[in-house]
């Protein structure tokens, strides 16, 4: 059998031996190395304690990450989404309108909306949208079929 080592092999080696001598170094051995290196000790360390406590920070929130990212794309995926509403700003102003004075859906109305004139057809168009998303809509337009 062979006693050659592989290069591998004498690479571990070699980190083992390092490891080694600097576990056996003292503490002055070591920072007189770092200096003579031209390596500022405390810089180093407050580097390296800037590093550890980044990566602490970050494992910490990767949870809000990922519900930042999830929120992202459900709101992407709402704005892509088409919705059910008339096309027309006027037919929009009289469905909102027709809400507005269903008292089912009163809870719904916050006191901005309440006056119509006041409201954009860009808010209008919004508000809907929102009611389209959240199936209030839908439930109007169904009781609105069944009044009819």
């Amino acid at each position: 059998m062979s006693n050659k080592r592989t290069d591998e092999e004498k690479l571990d080696a070699l980190i083992d031996a390092l490891g080694d001598s600097v576990l056996e170094a003292s503490d002055e051995e070591i920072l007189e190395e770092l200096r003579m290196s031209g390596v500022d000790p405390d810089a180093e360390a407050a580097r390296l304690k800037a590093m550890m406590l980044g990566t602490v920070k970050a494992f910490r929130q990767r949870a809000l990450e990922a519900a930042r990212a999830a929120y992202s794309r459900q709101i992407e995926q709402m704005e892509k989404k088409p919705y059910p509403i008339p096309k027309t700003p006027t037919e929009r102003r009289k469905l909102f309108s027709f809400f507005a004075q269903q008292p089912q859906f009163a809870e719904f109305v916050t006191a901005q909306y309440r006056n119509l004139e006041d409201l954009t057809d860009i808010d209008i168009e919004t508000y809907l949208e929102d009611l389209a998303e959240l199936g209030i809509l839908e439930k109007l337009n169904r009781d609105k079929s069944d009044g009819e």
